[in-house]
């Protein structure tokens, strides 16, 4: 018997009963044949599959699950851009430091503001804000 009257006599089979003598040759050629055993068991989970009346889902929690890493979405990105910058903090601090002494040394006094670059003699009267009125500069 071939492989192909063995796959037609199991795809009759699973529509109509089929007759003992052709059953005990089914049997028995799928004994000695494993990988075509195989083959039509996948053809009968399709059938099955196919014929189901359930619908299928993604199984349980599954919404619960995509809400959960929608939300902590963000909180990855955080991670992902902290560990990132993690590896340049020294060389970061590094330059900050020398910004600093660079500044002490260049400044004309010793003091903390002018270090920082603070004016102490700054007053409101040397500012004086202009003031803008809509209704005369439309009607100018």
């Amino acid at each position: 018997m071939s492989p192909q009257e063995i796959e037609d006599i199991f795809i009759r089979s699973l529509d109509v009963p089929v007759k003992q003598d052709e059953k005990e040759n089914f049997l028995k050629m799928l004994n000695e044949n494993p990988a075509l055993a195989e083959q039509l068991e996948d053809y009968k989970k399709m059938r099955e599959l196919i014929h189901a009346d359930e619908q299928a889902t993604f199984g349980p929690f599954f919404a619960a699950k995509v809400i959960h890493k929608i939300q902590n979405t963000g909180v990855v990105i955080d991670r992902q851009i902290f560990t990132f910058f993690k590896k340049f903090q020294l060389a970061a601090l590094g330059v900050i430091v020398a910004v600093l002494i660079l500044n002490v040394w260049l400044a004309d006094q010793g003091t903390l503001t002018s270090i920082l670059g603070l004016d102490n003699n700054t007053s409101g009267e040397d500012y004086q804000i202009a003031s803008f009125d809509f209704y005369d500069t439309l009607n100018k």
